[in-house]
């Protein structure tokens, strides 16, 4: 993979709008990656993307039916989504709430009376068995490798999810368990764990695999990156907590929210970083290492608690812009 790139897309909630702005700037430039890892949300926009879909159109639709309120009631609209879902994504679980309440309780454990009054389950996705169908099967059709992840509660297990070209990459058999992780393939079933939300709660009648979204678990997949010279990571977050310290309880969530992500990700680039500082103080010798660069592409702005399914087209345009110039090194003209 010398001289390749790779792209590691991040998914957080609904704030997809950064990465289809990175995806638009790759595609502007005819830039065909060696190898694409993404998470969550990312996974469906990728998708479109190796089927050749303009990606604009679509989040224009989604801008126009989450942006219902203008400034200075913009903060709105994030009330409207907790109240009423959103229509890309998710419905709030009323009937599933009303349903819940008569099954037989078990009075000897309180518990059962907590899942009554506060279940798990807030919201059910809204994507159709045959979309998630056709996700899987473009990403397997495509010549380009592309692997996203899920996380398995009860066994404590990444998986992986490879189409057939990451197979051949990175030289693993499906089934087969490399450090934390166990390679899987790419199915509907896959890409809707990969999609589940802790909010969509942890019925097994709804999402009989158990699987949960693997961005909790590890938003950006960088290490599987390794072969590529470079590394473009596309950051739906800061580095930094911008702005003023969290003041109240919203805010503290947020900050959680926000350190919990990070950590992960300093985490995950730890083993590149090192061996790059090894390769340059020449303390780690022979054709096995090479340097890999890391770029980062971020959202600059500071989101809210109550933001994380809000698009906006600003995101996109600034993150255009800035992928135009990493990859580059140029300003965009238009």
């Amino acid at each position: 993979m010398d001289g390749r790139i790779g792209f590691a897309l991040g998914g957080l909630g609904g704030i997809n709008a950064h990465g289809v702005g990175f995806l638009e700037a790759a595609r502007a430039l005819a830039i065909e990656p060696a190898f694409i890892t993404c998470s969550s949300g990312m996974i469906g926009w990728v998708a479109d993307w190796l089927e050749g879909k303009p990606l604009l159109p679509r989040l224009e639709e989604q801008l126009r039916l989450g942006n219902r309120f203008p400034p200075p009631f913009h903060w709105m609209n994030t009330l409207w989504i907790a109240a009423f879902g959103d229509p890309a994504s998710f419905r709030p679980a009323v009937w599933e709430y009303w349903h819940r309440w008569l099954k037989p309780l078990d009075w000897a454990d309180a518990r059962t009376l907590l899942d009554r009054l506060w279940p798990a389950q807030v919201y059910v996705p809204r994507r159709t068995p045959e979309e998630l169908i056709r996700i899987a099967a473009v990403m397997n059709a495509s010549a380009i490798p592309v692997a996203f992840n899920s996380f398995q509660p009860a066994t404590g297990r990444e998986y992986l999810h490879l189409n057939p070209a990451a197979q051949v990459v990175l030289n693993v058999d499906l089934g087969e368990v490399g450090g934390a992780s166990k390679y899987l393939p790419i199915t509907g079933n896959a890409v809707r764990g990969a999609l589940w939300l802790y909010f969509y709660g942890f019925d097994d009648g709804a999402n009989p695999d158990g699987l949960v979204d693997g961005a909790y678990h590890r938003q950006f997949i960088v290490s599987e990156l390794h072969g590529c010279d470079r590394i473009y990571i596309a950051r739906p977050r800061n580095s930094r907590w911008d702005g003023r310290l969290p003041q109240n309880y919203f805010e503290v969530q947020d900050f959680t929210t926000d350190h919990w992500f990070n950590a992960a990700y300093a985490a995950e680039l730890a083993g590149l970083r090192q061996i790059n500082r090894l390769l340059a103080e020449g303390r780690l010798t022979g054709g096995a290492f090479h340097p890999v660069e890391l770029i980062e592409v971020e959202v600059r702005r500071q989101y809210g608690f109550f933001e994380y399914f809000l698009e906006e087209r600003d995101v996109f345009d600034e993150a255009f812009r800035n992928a135009y110039r990493a990859l580059t090194g140029k300003e965009c003209a238009g």
